[in-house]
């Protein structure tokens, strides 16, 4: 049972694990199986050859492959070495990866095959023109290189070399730079240690009850901290199997779920539907699956009921974020379902949170609404290159203000009533979306919906209510206006609603505000 905080870093971490659990499976694929002996192996070797290409200490290193072994095995020997691994997300475009390259100061960007329609090499090609940072390029994946350098190639370092720079890391580097999700403005770049990295995937593995005997499925993207901390790390942490699926199809991830026997599956609430909504989800067996966290968005209390009725699992709930490492608070296992379903759980051992005015910055007393604010070893070193957006989010006494508004209660219980940038400010009052959302969605013919603020000349924003129905569903506007007009007060009830086939969302499943707000807009035909 894991008790106490370690001051180790994310290479140690998996060699005290390799150490205690040689032959255990550690990674595995449709095609092959790695032991935690096998994978330390692995990332020795790999660790090696970024030594012998000109890897340092502190060197920024940027990563574009998909959820695959070398993924895995690049972020344990880059934080072996000392480097800061900047991992991109998958799916940007050309112009867009070029920006975040030059921004966060890559000098080497290691590159995989590809994913969907993009080919990351053709992708690099494109790009290094454009980048003034960009020193060098390098293929790890197993198709075409398209002229690029292997890194398998590179003739490794001596071991003795890669011990040298192995007792020059510390638990308090850099181990990663990753991106905030951009949905509603540019990117920003999280800076975190990794004796934070660590040290958060230890503690969910504990909440989670997890050990040697569990399977864990990568069904998020390793450039994601949720996935990063809670799969990657938590498994590591005790000895578990981690499986990589092929792709995030839901086909796929449900297929590996049935054959490997996956206990533990933590996603984003999207995923979970979507794997439910399909016609034959009933075919497949899930009955191995005991556990997992659910986050990234909220999910109302009867979505997360039918999620853990599906997969006959017990879900935790969570409230993370990049700038907190990956999650702040948790739920037990023990917890009856009505609280893990209400609420967001208590503050993860060894953090504090508290809840402040947002105007004031006071704090607030239990069972008030305000920031929630967290202050702990999960806290980020700050955004990189940007000390006044750091000095914003990271007060002088160490406190995170999270963005996020939410109560304690009497308990000791989270709950979010919704984003401070979101709030909907109609004639001086302040509404939550969420509010909003989740009395909409008690109404079973509406699959998702969203509540934005449109801006209006006389009260400066009006409420809008997007939506999307179920399949069949003959809902009508005023049908559902006068449904919210029976449970919320008459300054809260949508002054406009909308249908569609389907929201904006960025590739972790986020909605993406800017462009959701962008297209009601469109649609009213309004002038702003």
């Amino acid at each position: 049972m894991i008790q106490l905080i370690d001051d180790l870093t994310i290479g140690k971490l998996l060699r005290d694990t390799a150490a205690k659990y040689p032959d255990r499976p550690a990674i595995k694929t449709r095609e092959k199986l790695w032991t935690y002996r096998q994978l330390d192996e692995a990332v020795d070797l790999m660790a090696r050859r970024l030594l012998a290409i000109g890897v340092k200490h502190g060197d920024h290193v940027g990563v574009l492959c998909e959820t695959e072994p070398v993924t895995i095995i690049l972020f344990y020997a880059l934080a072996r070495v000392g480097a800061i691994n900047i991992l991109f997300n998958t799916s940007l475009k050309a112009d867009e990866l070029a920006s975040l390259v030059d921004r966060s100061d890559t000098r080497i960007l290691i590159i995989g095959d590809g994913y969907k329609t993009v080919i990351f090499p053709e992708e690099a090609r494109e790009i290094l023109p454009m980048c003034k940072t960009l020193e060098k390029v390098w293929f790890a994946g197993r198709n075409n290189s398209f002229g690029f350098d292997k890194l398998a190639d590179a003739e490794p370092a001596s071991e003795k070399e890669l011990a040298d720079a192995e007792a020059k890391v510390s638990p308090q580097d850099t181990g990663q730079i990753l991106f905030t999700s951009g949905t509603t403005s540019v990117p920003k770049m999280v800076m975190g240690s990794q004796y934070s990295r660590a040290n958060c995937g230890r503690m969910q593995a504990k909440d989670l009850g997890a050990t040697k005997d569990d399977v864990f499925l990568a069904a998020l993207p390793t450039f994601h901290c949720f996935s990063l901390s809670v799969n990657v790390m938590a498994s590591c942490a005790v000895g578990a199997c981690l499986v990589l699926p092929a792709s995030r199809k839901t086909m796929v991830l449900l297929s590996a779920i049935s054959e490997c026997k996956v206990t533990v599956l933590s996603c984003v609430p999207t995923l979970f539907f979507a794997m439910m909504s399909r016609a034959d989800f009933a075919n497949w067996d899930v009955s191995s699956v005991r556990a997992g966290f659910i986050g990234g968005s909220p999910c109302t209390p009867a979505q997360f009921a039918s999620v853990e009725k599906a997969f006959g699992m017990t879900l935790l709930s969570s409230l993370g974020q990049t700038e907190a490492t990956a999650g702040l608070t948790t739920s037990n296992l023990s917890d009856p379902l009505e609280l893990r379903a209400e609420t967001l759980g208590h503050m993860m051992d060894f953090l504090e949170g508290k809840i402040t005015d947002i105007r004031t910055g006071k704090d607030l007393p239990t069972g008030k609404v305000g920031e929630i604010c967290v202050r702990g070893y999960v806290v980020m070193q700050g955004y990189y290159k940007m000390p006044e957006e750091t000095a914003k989010a990271i007060d002088k006494d160490g406190w995170l203000h999270t963005g996020d508004m939410g109560w304690f209660g009497e308990d000791g219980y989270l709950r979010l009533t919704g984003r401070i940038k979101d709030l909907i400010i109609r004639g001086g009052e302040n509404i939550s979306p969420a509010e909003i959302e989740n009395a909409a969605l008690e109404d079973p013919q509406i699959a998702d919906c969203r509540a934005i603020g449109i801006p209006d000349e006389h009260y400066g924003e009006e409420i809008c209510l997007c939506v999307i129905l179920r399949r069949d569903s003959m809902r009508n506007a005023l049908e559902i206006k006068e449904e919210l007009e029976k449970k919320l007060a008459a300054f809260k009830v949508p002054k406009y609603i909308l249908f569609m086939q389907s929201f904006p969302k960025n590739p972790t499943g986020k909605i993406i505000t800017k462009e959701l707000k962008a297209a009601a807009i469109s649609k009213l035909h309004l002038n702003v």
